[in-house]
């Protein structure tokens, strides 16, 4: 398969997106955070949320003081008022955050997640019991559902692996669970092909992210549905998936791409920015974003090019920035504790959404050890 250079424009990276978690360490010169009202101080000092699902605890070690913070609109995500988010958000185009009314009827109902039928669908309650002293999230036990997803086990789709780097003093690959065996010998066949690389994509079954999930709420390998086409999937989980409404009425109309993003975590997404405006709906774990505006993230992509000796356009992109120095200087300018740089932050959980304005530099992270799933579109 021919590796093809991509517009990190578009960020059509079926090929390139990848995401991996890490632990958030607190920046030196802070990111400018969404913090709830009435947030305990003690709370906000915790590397996890231990808040209800409907909100959003953020820890740093301060906010820049007089900086803007992430709008947020208390609604469902099918019930936006158009005007208001047109007026906040999409003229304007800055980032806002919508999550669910705190005195919504639906809320805590069995109803409040029915907007986006794949939430309740396509996944079940673990009850495997969670490890002693790891405060959990909201939503963090929760499992793909063999039942309902097993009838499309056949569905091909995208996906992106990253194995551990080979360790030269140890001969041989590395080591993989011998328990799946469907997973293991889908990475002994990459490790076959391109034994030193650490990113390897291809196409395979929807059965082999089951599979993963078959014998442990936890699987090892790190496989991920990535950038999987709403278009190319079965009429049933494309119905699973309904356009909201703000995709449908707040602009033209018109929408550039529909995508699902499923993942064993820990996953991660480079710095990179979208031509269009682009709604990220979480539909399972968490996940944590760091935006910049278009000014800042292109400062910061030419820092990177200049650290690592390069001169590569920002407007074509390839698979440089998913292993190598490119990617540890990226994630080291964007996430390290020493950043020195004005970003936005903001942890998006199940039924959340983000509405990302085009044109803004966005990193993503996965929080927890939970699967994740996110679906977006790419719409004017």
């Amino acid at each position: 398969m021919n590796v093809q250079k991509i517009e990190i424009t578009t960020w059509r990276l079926r090929h390139t997106r990848r995401q991996a978690s890490e632990a958030l360490p607190a920046s030196s010169v802070p990111c400018l955070l969404y913090q709830p009202p009435n947030t305990p101080r003690a709370m906000l000092k915790t590397t996890t949320r231990l808040a209800k699902a409907s909100r959003s605890i953020h820890h740093a070690s301060s906010i820049v003081p007089n900086a803007p913070k992430i709008d947020t609109l208390y609604c469902d995500i099918d019930n936006v008022p158009l005007e208001n988010f047109r007026q906040r958000a999409f003229i304007p185009e800055k980032p806002i955050r919508i999550i669910q009314d705190r005195d919504s009827p639906r809320k805590n109902t069995a109803q409040a997640q029915s907007l986006l039928p794949a939430q309740q669908k396509w996944f079940s309650h673990d009850s495997s019991p969670t490890q002693p002293g790891v405060p959990s999230l909201p939503g963090a036990n929760l499992v793909p559902s063999q039942e309902y997803l097993s009838a499309f086990a056949d569905t091909i789709l995208p996906y992106e692996l990253i194995l551990p780097p080979k360790n030269k003093s140890a001969p041989g690959p590395p080591k993989i669970s011998n328990a799946q065996d469907e997973v293991s010998q889908v990475i002994a066949s990459l490790l076959a092909r391109s034994p030193d690389a650490t990113f390897h994509r291809f196409n395979a079954p929807l059965s082999l992210f089951l599979h993963a999930y078959k014998d442990s709420p936890r699987p090892r390998e790190r496989l991920y549905i990535a950038q999987a086409q709403i278009a190319d999937l079965p009429v049933q989980m494309r119905d699973d998936l309904p356009v909201p409404r703000i995709v449908r009425e707040a602009g033209k109309g018109d929408v550039y791409d529909a995508n699902i993003w499923m993942g064993v975590p820990p996953t991660y997404t480079p710095l990179h920015k979208d031509p269009n405006p682009n709604l990220f709906v979480q539909l399972a774990g968490w996940k944590r974003v760091r935006l910049f505006t278009p000014g800042v993230g292109l400062g910061i992509f030419r820092g990177v090019q200049g650290k690592i000796g390069q001169q590569a356009s920002a407007v074509f992109r390839g698979e440089e920035m998913m292993e190598g120095p490119e990617r540890d200087v990226l994630h080291e300018d964007v996430w390290s504790r020493d950043a020195r740089m004005e970003c936005f932050e903001v942890d998006v959980g199940p039924g959340e959404a983000l509405f990302i304005p085009k044109g803004w530099w966005h990193s993503i992270k996965s929080i927890g050890p939970a699967v994740t799933a996110s679906v977006n579109w790419w719409f004017r």
